[in-house]
């Protein structure tokens, strides 16, 4: 059975290897890998970073992937003791994902075109997204792969500590409208194009305003999203 990883990047900051967020999200996803393929030193182990164009800084071209596997390299390069382990760690970038669920149909890709048939897969997540992505998971892998969802409470910015009520609304919109998504070809494309109006207002405002303009693009987005028929 293959062990392999999808880490799900949220969002591009200034320097990732100085962020608050991702040092305690990444630090702890590193960990934990190394603590499932220490036990097993003979095979290869496959580790995807997911995430796309979603940087705010000009030129904007930096992708989550790439800069999430920036910040796992520099780890090992720091600590060459680690190698023995290290040197069986495959890092893919998948680079197109702008959304949760495009992580997972473009993760799933990434899979399939190694032909890998039997495995293990561990999703590292946020927190609050973790029930969401369970769901949708098993949704989008099926019954070939015996996943299992590793949620890292990380963020300390004051989106993680929005009213549970709008947290819990968001959530439920989000699982709606992945699920609607998932029924036809033309309505990801609709999906897609919602996140590209995303991060687009994101750049909008620029950086500095990022917090704010999470919590109004989604205060926004869940008015008009609720108006729509999903099931």
């Amino acid at each position: 059975m293959n062990n392999i990883f999808l880490v799900f990047g949220y969002g591009i900051p200034k320097e990732i290897l100085k962020d608050e967020n991702y040092n305690f999200y990444l630090k702890m996803v590193f960990n934990k890998i190394y603590d499932f393929t220490s036990k097993d030193r003979l095979s290869k182990t496959l580790i995807i970073f997911c995430g796309g164009k979603t940087d705010t800084f000009r030129p904007y071209e930096r992708t989550e992937a790439d800069e999430m596997k920036r910040f796992f390299v520099e780890i090992i390069k720091k600590r060459p003791f680690l190698e023995p382990i290290s040197k069986k760690w495959i890092f893919i970038s998948e680079r197109e994902s702008l959304s949760t669920l495009e992580n997972l149909l473009n993760g799933k890709k990434s899979i399939q075109k190694r032909k890998i048939k039997k495995v293990n897969l561990f999703i590292f997540c946020e927190q609050t997204r973790g029930k969401r992505i369970e769901i949708m998971s098993r949704r989008v892998f099926g019954g070939d792969y015996k996943i299992k969802v590793l949620p890292i409470d990380f963020d300390v910015s004051p989106n993680r500590y929005l009213p549970p009520n709008f947290l819990a609304e968001k959530e439920k919109t989000e699982i709606e409208h992945a699920l609607w998504a998932l029924r036809d070809p033309e309505n990801l494309k609709k999906h897609h194009a919602i996140f590209e109006e995303k991060f687009e207002y994101f750049r909008e405002l620029g950086p500095k305003l990022h917090n704010d303009a999470v919590r109004k693009w989604w205060k926004k987005k869940l008015d008009e999203l609720e108006n729509q028929k999903f099931i």
